[in-house]
C-alpha cells in the first residue's frame, strides 16, 4: 500500500473512529483510494503504520478528505502521521457557499449518488466487519477524487483556490487538544445552571462518579448513565435503592452494577457546606474597551453585507474570533493587520483595506 501511495500524486483517505463507543477513542479503520485500487486498513489489527508516514507526509502528495480536521488530529494522535498536503472537499464547498458540505450532500449534488447513514454509529472496532460495513467505508472515499476536481475547479473559477490552499494548510497543523475531565465539567451539561444550588453540587459529585467509571470501562460517559438521569437523581436526591428505582433512566443493572456509587455522591453532594457549593464559570472578559467594541459592530456590519455579495456564510467569511482580534488590534495599515497572529494570510490580503476602512467608518 505503501509503495502504491508514492506512485500516485492525489490519493482519498477516510478513518472510522469508535468514539461512539469508547471513551478513550482510536482510529478503526482507514480507507484509501489509490488510483483504481480501494483499500481497506484494519487499525485494530495493525499498529505500526510508519511504513505510511513518509509518503503521506510528503508534500509533493495530496491527500482528500471530506470534513478533515477530526481525521487529521486522530492519525496525529494514534500513529504520529502528520499530512505533508490536503485537500478538503467540504472546507472547500464552504468556502464556494455552499449550503451542505456533509459528503452525502456532496455526492448527491455532483454525482446524483445517494449515499446510506446505515453504519454511521457502528462500533467499528469489533471484528469481523461485515460485507455492508465494509461496502460502506469504501462508498466513503470512491468518489473523493473527482470531488475534490469539480471542488478546485469551481474555487478557481472563483478566484477562492488560494483561499482554500492556505486554510488546508493550516489544518495539517491540527492537534489533538481533549482535555483531561474536571468536576466542574458538569457545567457542560444542559440544564445544569437552572438547578438549585445544593441540586448543583450533587449533579458535581454524581459526574465526577459518571466519568469514573466511563475510565473504568471504557465507555463514554452518556452510555454509562445519560445527561437527564443524573439531573433527575441531583433534583430528587434519593438515598436508598427504592429511591433510584424511582428515577426514569436508571435500570435494574445500572443498580445492581454502580447503584452504591450513585447514592455516595448523592450523600456527599447533599451534605457538601454551602461555602463549597460550586460556582458557574464567567465567561473571558476583557477589560472594557468603548473603542475596541465600535470596530468590531462596524467589522459585523462589513461582514453581513459582502458575506451577501459573495454568496458566502459570514462565519465562513470571517469568523467572529477573526473580527474581534482585528477590532482589539485598531490596525490601521495592512502591515499592522499583517502582525495580528489570529488571522489568516488570506484574509489580510483580500479584506485588509476593507476592514481598515469599516473601522474608520468609511467602508460601505
Amino acid at each position: 500500500m505503501a509503495e502504491e501511495m508514492e506512485k500516485e500524486p492525489i490519493i482519498g483517505l477516510d478513518t472510522e473512529s469508535d468514539s461512539f463507543h469508547h471513551y478513550q477513542e482510536q482510529v478503526c479503520l482507514i480507507q484509501v483510494a489509490i488510483g483504481a485500487r480501494d483499500y481497506l486498513l484494519d487499525t485494530i489489527a495493525v499498529r505500526d503504520l510508519s511504513a505510511l508516514k513518509k509518503p503521506m507526509e510528503d508534500p509533493a502528495r495530496e491527500f482528500v478528505l471530506n470534513g478533515a480536521d477530526y481525521d487529521v488530529v486522530c492519525l496525529k494522535r494514534d500513529f504520529n502521521i502528520t499530512f505533508g498536503k490536503i485537500f478538503d472537499t467540504a472546507l472547500g464547498a464552504q468556502l464556494l457557499g455552499y449550503p451542505a458540505t456533509g459528503l452525502s450532500a456532496l455526492l448527491a449534488r455532483h454525482f446524483n449518488v445517494e449515499m446510506t447513514k446505515q453504519h454511521q454509529r457502528d462500533e467499528w472496532y469489533r471484528r469481523p466487519l461485515t460485507e455492508s460495513q465494509m461496502k460502506y467505508a469504501l462508498n466513503d472515499i470512491r468518489y473523493l477524487n473527482p470531488l475534490r476536481d469539480r471542488i478546485r475547479d469551481e474555487l478557481k473559477a472563483l478566484n477562492r483556490l488560494e483561499w482554500a490552499e492556505e486554510e488546508f494548510a493550516l489544518l495539517t497543523k491540527r492537534e489533538w487538544k481533549r482535555e483531561a475531565f474536571k468536576p466542574d465539567n458538569f457545567w457542560r451539561i444542559r440544564g445544569s445552571r437552572d438547578l438549585r444550588q445544593r441540586e448543583q453540587a450533587v449533579l458535581r459529585e454524581l459526574a465526577v462518579m459518571r466519568d469514573r467509571r466511563a475510565r473504568g470501562i471504557n465507555r463514554p460517559p452518556f452510555k454509562v448513565i445519560s445527561d437527564q438521569a443524573l439531573k433527575d437523581i441531583a433534583r430528587k436526591q434519593p438515598r436508598s435503592t427504592r429511591g433510584l428505582k424511582s428515577i426514569r433512566g436508571v435500570s435494574e443493572l445500572m443498580i445492581r452494577r454502580f447503584g452504591d456509587d450513585i447514592l455516595e455522591a448523592v450523600r456527599i453532594g447533599a451534605e457538601l457546606p454551602e461555602k463549597e457549593f460550586p460556582v458557574p464559570p464567567k465567561g473571558e472578559r476583557r477589560p472594557g474597551d468603548p473603542a475596541s467594541s465600535r470596530r468590531l459592530e462596524l467589522l459585523k456590519r462589513w461582514r453581513s453585507g459582502r458575506a451577501v455579495q459573495l454568496e458566502i456564510d459570514p462565519g465562513v467569511l470571517a469568523p467572529l474570533n477573526t473580527l474581534k482580534a482585528v477590532a482589539r488590534s485598531g490596525a490601521g495599515t495592512l502591515k499592522e493587520l499583517q502582525k495580528v497572529e489570529e488571522v489568516s494570510r488570506w484574509r489580510t490580503r483580500e479584506f485588509g483595506r476593507e476592514w481598515i476602512e469599516a473601522m474608520n467608518g468609511s467602508g460601505k
